[in-house]
């Protein structure tokens, strides 16, 4: 009977034991990866993801809403830059931290963008239209 009970609660702690042990041993390892951060190849790679996502989701047959899509992609995008690559980029060689929500602004524009060129007829006129809007503002701002 003794015996019984022992099996009984032996075998869950052993493997308990080796679960933890093996958990340990792996974020050791994966403490000692250093993110590097996000280059002209990767957020090529990230802006031809959201834009394929983005055109794919709106077409017809499919008609989800732009601005929610467009909104999904642009997030993602920001948070694979803040997740994969510790929020940092590289721009004009030189290493740089983002800010994610002027990241996921900028992702958004860039991912409209490049809609119009690729699936012009997936964007609405009043995101067309605002588009232009805020890069013109932009252009402006960055006159100063």
């Amino acid at each position: 009977m003794g015996f019984k009970i022992f099996r009984f609660f032996a075998i869950p702690l052993i493997f308990t034991y080796f679960l933890f042990d093996i958990n340990h041993e792996f974020n050791k390892v994966s403490a000692n990866v250093k993110n590097s951060p996000a280059n002209k190849n990767d957020l090529d790679l990230y802006h031809g993801m959201g834009v394929s996502f983005l055109c794919n989701a709106t077409r017809k047959g499919f008609d989800l809403d732009f601005p929610k899509t467009l909104n999904v992609a642009s997030a993602t995008f920001a948070s694979v830059i803040s997740q994969k690559h510790g929020g940092k980029i590289i721009e004009r060689k030189k290493e740089q931290t983002v800010d994610m929500k002027k990241l996921q602004f900028i992702a958004s524009l860039q991912l409209v963008e490049s809609a119009l060129q690729v699936c012009p007829d997936n964007v609405p006129e009043k995101i067309e239209k605002q588009f232009k809007i805020e890069t013109e503002r932009l252009k402006k701002l960055q006159k100063l």
